[in-house]
């Protein structure tokens, strides 16, 4: 895991590399005391966590727009009641350190060392949830993967031919009544990847509360997986927790100003996260399939497919 460590304070800096050094060696940390310097290693380096004093980062944030380039921010807040924003997680700098080490350890499970991505269509593509199969597929080939498929009306079922064995209710019902074990009974399979049970009615996705999305993600936390995609739809209570665990947030757009436009403002939220973004102008549209041509097994391995490969995810 690469840890960034950034603030103006030499003497802060070492003393916290020196301290989280001793608790886990295993991690690659990098410390930086200027923003110049910061910025140049982002040319050659991306990093999982920026641990980064608040002065800091205001500064950055004024030099460009508040891109720390990092999967997860977490902000040193010089006073004790400057704890709480949608910027990042905050944690009082002059506090125990035992703190921040817990707040990277606790993370730091199996969906965290993954690889990770949430797939959004801020304009509601239509091939959204084939583009994250396919992702699912190509790194099936080397790799354990689940996909959690969070459409409000999910077309995957279409592809499991013996019908789904239970809902996301279902599985949000087990986690309620501690009977988590039962849940991957209920999980599906289509060509090696491992799905999580998705929506059976349009209603089921919105109906979930925020806490309940907690439990379900840290339930995905205890899963054991290489490689994990998350399919949105519509903005859900559990958005943004699902958006902060993932590594990197694939946002599918339709070509045109408008969309482009659309997609930058939901660029700029979800930066503001600490996550990074990864933008994809997806020019095919299922408008442009002949009545009967396709099958969604050939749309997922062809041009879809090949389009999905040549992003080297």
């Amino acid at each position: 895991m690469k840890i960034a460590i950034c603030d103006f304070d030499e003497k802060y800096v070492d003393s916290l590399l020196t301290y989280l050094y001793g608790k886990c060696s295993a991690n690659n940390y990098a410390t930086f005391t200027t923003i110049n310097d910061y910025e140049d290693s982002l040319t050659k380096a991306e990093y999982d966590y920026c641990v980064m004093g608040d002065k800091f980062y205001e500064k950055l944030r004024g030099n460009n727009g508040s891109n720390v380039n990092a999967g997860r921010l977490i902000i040193l807040s010089s006073a004790i009641d400057n704890l709480s924003s949608e910027e990042g997680c905050y944690i009082y700098k002059y506090g125990p350190m035992d703190g921040l080490y817990k707040m990277l350890n606790s993370n730091n499970r199996n969906i965290t060392a993954a690889k990770s991505f949430a797939v959004y269509s801020p304009s509601h593509h239509e091939l959204t949830e084939m583009y994250g199969l396919s992702m699912c597929r190509m790194l099936s080939e080397e790799m354990k993967v689940l996909l959690v498929d969070m459409m409000h009306i999910p077309i995957i079922k279409r592809l499991i031919r013996d019908g789904p064995k239970g809902s996301i209710i279902d599985v949000i019902y087990k986690l309620e009544n501690n009977k988590s074990e039962e849940i991957k009974d209920l999980m599906d399979e289509y060509k090696g990847v491992d799905i999580l049970p998705f929506a059976h009615t349009p209603t089921d996705i919105i109906s979930i509360s925020k806490s309940q999305w907690k439990k379900l993600i840290d339930y995905i936390d205890s899963l054991d997986y290489e490689a994990y995609i998350f399919v949105l739809d519509d903005i859900s209570q559990g958005f943004k927790e699902i958006i902060e665990r993932a590594g990197n947030c694939v946002l599918i757009n339709k070509r045109g100003d408008y969309y482009r436009m659309q997609q930058e403002e939901m660029r700029d939220y979800i930066k503001s996260l600490g996550v990074r973004t990864t933008g994809v102008e997806l020019l095919m549209s299922a408008n442009n399939l002949n009545e009967g041509c396709y099958q969604l097994e050939e749309l997922i391995t062809g041009n879809l497919g090949h389009f999905v490969r040549s992003q080297n995810y």
